[in-house]
Order: structure tokens, then C-alpha cells, then sequence
């Protein structure tokens, strides 16, 4: 074992979240969730006099029936739980300690919550209606963002985060480094690209005077750098009000998810939508299976079969 006394919990939460930079190459995001869970619960621990090397079994229990009296959601339980279960496994692989307290420590189930709905006749209804009213840059822009989410599915960070260089030469294809910095290539409609040519147009006549933002090569410009995710949900919100969308119903994650079950939907394979939505595990991509059940249903009552009298 190490001579863990030269370590304290703020130096051991380091070395593990370097571990992960280095190793697993996660987000930045995704890191910061990290050390801010393990000062939550190094900050548990330090109340009661123990530390991240006297931690036992016993305490790990204490702070999960913790966190389940404050009623925190199953998924943000799910989320720290694993979290403390890897930290204290690299604890024990490295030598920390001579044992890892959270073996008998189990994940909580994640609920698995279909995911909210918009039909293509909304979808419709939605772009139709920006098409008509693309007058203005921030209309314009408006348009191109919501067409090139509905035809890619990227996730909105992605989208907003987006440079020219992102897209090919003829347009015709995107390139996109999503998580994990893995990269991925989606091509564009013919009218995606379309709307595209006119609006780069647009953007060079708007920024290129503006040496910092045209230097940034950002496909979504505003007056300080990219349009911002909160930005772009604002006016989506906007723009269902008009066409009698329910905005509850509606944000550019919900766009994604329409992406996904109306591809499905249409007969696209689960293997291509999961390379094009970038998630690592095929069963995160199977719930789009769940959400088009209904229309199997109504499809199965026009078979034959169904017509036959036994």
C-alpha cells in the first residue's frame, strides 16, 4: 500500500480525475460533474471525521440513504453512486487502499422515460413556417439551425459549436467531433444545402468586418461569439407560439429525438442511426424502438390476418 498520509482527499480526487483526462478523454463538462460529486461527498465525509482512505462500506451506505432522503432523482443517484464506485476502484488498483468499500454498493435502476414527441407534421409545420418568414439574419439563422438539426440529429452543442470548416467544400456532408472527441461524418439533404449556400452568403456580408468573429469561422455567429444553446431554445420556443406548438413540447433536444424516431420510423437501421446520433452503445439508440411501438400496433391491424374470422 502507499504511503497514503502524503495524500489528502483534495490531491487523491485529482489524480483521479487526471487518470480520466488522460485515459477515457471525457469531456470537460463531464469532469467537472465528476469533482463536483466527490466534493459533495468528500464534504459528507469530512462532517463525521472520515476521509476518502477511511471511507467504509458502512459510510458509503450512510451517504446513499443520504442522498435518497433528500429525494434526489433516481438518475442524478445513478450518476454519483458510479461515480464514487470508480473513484474507489482506482483507489484500490493504485494502492491507496487495501480494500474497495463500494464492491457491495449497487446502481440504483435508471427509469427508463420515453423521450417527448413531435410528430413530422408538426416538424412541418415548424419549418414551413420559418421558410416564410426567414426575412431577417436571426430568422435566416433560425431556419438554417433548426433544418440542419432535424437532418443530422446532432446534439445541440454540437450544433451551435459548429464552424465552416465543419462542412464540406460541395456541402454535402458535415463533419462533426462529438464526445469523447470521436468524430463522425453526416450528410446534408439537397435542401439543407440549399439554404445553406445562401446563408454563408449572409454570414460573410454580416461578420466580415467583425475581424474577431470572422476569424472564429463560426458557422453560428452573434455579436460576441457562437449563438448560445439557451439562445437558439428561446426561439424555438418563440416560433412554436406562433404556429400553436405547445412549448412544452418542444426544445432543439426534442428535435434531436424526432430525428432518431422518425428515421427509424422510415427504415433506417439501428447500427446507422447510432453512428449518426454518436452514442457508443447501440441500446441507448433502441428506445427510439419504444417511442414508434404505437404505429407498429396500428400497422399490424391493417395486416390480413387481422381480418380473418376464426
Amino acid at each position: 500500500m502507499k504511503k497514503h498520509l502524503k495524500y489528502n482527499d483534495k490531491d487523491l480526487t485529482e489524480l483521479f480525475l487526471d487518470k480520466l483526462i488522460t485515459e477515457k478523454n471525457l469531456s470537460n463538462t463531464t469532469i467537472n460533474s465528476y469533482n463536483s460529486d466527490l466534493n459533495i461527498f468528500q464534504k459528507f465525509l469530512n462532517k463525521n471525521k472520515i476521509n476518502f482512505i477511511s471511507c467504509s462500506e458502512e459510510s458509503l451506505k450512510y451517504w446513499v440513504s443520504f442522498l435518497v432522503s433528500n429525494k434526489i432523482k433516481a438518475s442524478s443517484r445513478l450518476r454519483k453512486i458510479s461515480v464514487i464506485k470508480q473513484f474507489f476502484n482506482f483507489l484500490s488498483e493504485e494502492k491507496f487502499r487495501t480494500s474497495n468499500p463500494s464492491v457491495n454498493i449497487f446502481l440504483p435502476k435508471k427509469a427508463k422515460s420515453l423521450p417527448k414527441f413531435m410528430s413530422e407534421k408538426d416538424i412541418n409545420i415548424l419549418l414551413n413556417y420559418m421558410k416564410k418568414n426567414a426575412n431577417t439574419f436571426n430568422d435566416l439563422q433560425n431556419l438554417v439551425l433548426t433544418e440542419i438539426l432535424y437532418a443530422s440529429g446532432l446534439r445541440v452543442s454540437e450544433l451551435v459549436g459548429l464552424k465552416t470548416s465543419s462542412i464540406s467544400e460541395d456541402l454535402k456532408n458535415l463533419y462533426i467531433k462529438g464526445k469523447g472527441n470521436k468524430d463522425r461524418y453526416i450528410p446534408l439533404g439537397e435542401y439543407a444545402q440549399k439554404i445553406l449556400k445562401h446563408y454563408l452568403l449572409q454570414v460573410q456580408k454580416k461578420y466580415e468586418n467583425n475581424k474577431y468573429i470572422y476569424k472564429q469561422k463560426w458557422l453560428f455567429p452573434n455579436s460576441n461569439s457562437h449563438i448560445s444553446r439557451y439562445s437558439y431554445y428561446n426561439r424555438l420556443k418563440k416560433v412554436a407560439k406562433e404556429v400553436d406548438i405547445s412549448v412544452d413540447n418542444i426544445s432543439p433536444h426534442v428535435l434531436r429525438h424526432a430525428f432518431a424516431s422518425h428515421m427509424l420510423k422510415n427504415g433506417a437501421d439501428l447500427k446507422v442511426l447510432q453512428q449518426l446520433l454518436g452514442h457508443e452503445d447501440i441500446s441507448t439508440v433502441e428506445i427510439y424502438t419504444h417511442v414508434n411501438m404505437e404505429d407498429t400496433k396500428k400497422a399490424l391491424k391493417k395486416h390480413p390476418l387481422t381480418k380473418i374470422d376464426i
